[in-house]
């Protein structure tokens, strides 16, 4: 294998969802496999051309007679795929990774990948501005560390999509935009003094007290209330993927299953870890507070805890916004 060439395209290039391969028709038909093919041989390997096109990696085929045999739709019959395999084979090259590439095929798919991948680029760019202006009106701390999160994953797959020069010429405009996104909402919060809980006794008008200089500490995860936790968990779904309409139900479903008390500390650590796919993260946590095969990690309640404790839940999450409840 170290004598052969490397392969014709990239182990990533996939492009099975690809409906249609593009055929340079006077190049096939001046070519030495039409002009040396019979009928069979030549089915076969055009079938193989098309059917390469929708393998991974695109372009090529296994080193293999009873995949080949299948793949050229021959089925099960190996010993007439071998009679044609010479002539089937015409023109497909032998890669350093074992597989056979045809380079006409190979040419296409790479034509086709590299347009895949800028389409790629260009949603990816425009998520990414979206994100930036939603980024300097976020709502609190929880939205806009969600949402520069989700920069950052965008970030992380522009870079498998783009030429490293233009990849940081990206990087850098983000970073710009952000830091100017954020700078602007942090001017716009202290002048309406968002963000901030007042932990000091409130001072009467008329007293003559100074007010404090310093501005009021903001409050920890540990210190917000269950209103407070659900806002945040559902912002962390919303920056995640699931449309806003569903966020409640996902959140009713979970207390259903598991408990207020439960799906409160899952999404206070959701808030903490921040993870890329909070759906999954809140579902694993809650499963793993309850514990696994029916046996309750230490301080989880009781199925009682959870009845009782569900109503008002419920309540909070689909139509009692006025309640407030203590974490």
């Amino acid at each position: 294998m170290k004598d052969l060439p490397a392969p014709l395209t990239t182990a990533d290039c996939d492009l099975r969802d690809f409906p249609f391969m593009p055929v340079d028709i006077a190049r096939l038909f001046n070519s030495e496999f039409h002009a040396r093919s019979d009928d069979p041989v030549w089915r076969a390997g055009v079938t193989l051309w098309l059917k390469s096109f929708h393998q991974v990696p695109a372009g090529s085929v296994p080193d293999d007679d009873v995949a080949l045999a299948r793949l050229a739709e021959l089925g099960r019959d190996v010993k007439t795929w071998r009679k044609l395999r010479a002539g089937a084979l015409y023109g497909w090259v032998q890669c350093a990774d074992g597989r056979w590439y045809h380079p006409v095929v190979a040419e296409k798919a790479v034509e086709a990948w590299n347009g895949k991948k800028a389409q790629r680029a260009r949603t990816s760019k425009a998520r990414l501005q979206a994100l930036i202006s939603r980024l300097s009106q976020a709502k609190d701390s929880f939205d806009a560390a969600s949402i520069e999160a989700s920069i950052q994953t965008l970030l992380g797959s522009l870079s498998h999509l783009l030429s490293q020069n233009e990849f940081r010429s990206v990087e850098a405009s983000v970073t710009e935009s952000t830091t100017e996104a954020k700078r602007k909402r942090e001017g716009e919060r202290k002048g309406k003094g968002e963000g901030k809980v007042n932990l000091q006794p409130s001072v009467p008008d008329g007293t003559g007290a100074d007010a404090p200089d310093d501005p009021p500490p903001a409050k920890t995860v540990d210190q917000l209330t269950k209103d407070e936790l659900w806002a945040a968990g559902k912002s962390l779904l919303t920056q995640g993927g699931l449309p806003a309409a569903q966020c409640g139900s996902f959140v009713g479903k979970l207390v259903k299953d598991y408990g207020d008390r439960i799906v409160i500390d899952a999404v206070r650590t959701a808030v903490v870890e921040r993870p890329a796919d909070p759906t999954s993260f809140l579902k694993a946590t809650c499963q793993t507070l309850a514990g696994q095969r029916g046996r309750r990690a230490p301080g989880a309640p009781t199925q009682a805890d959870i009845d009782a404790e569900n109503a008002k839940a419920k309540s909070m999450l689909f139509g009692d916004p006025s309640e407030v409840v203590d974490a």
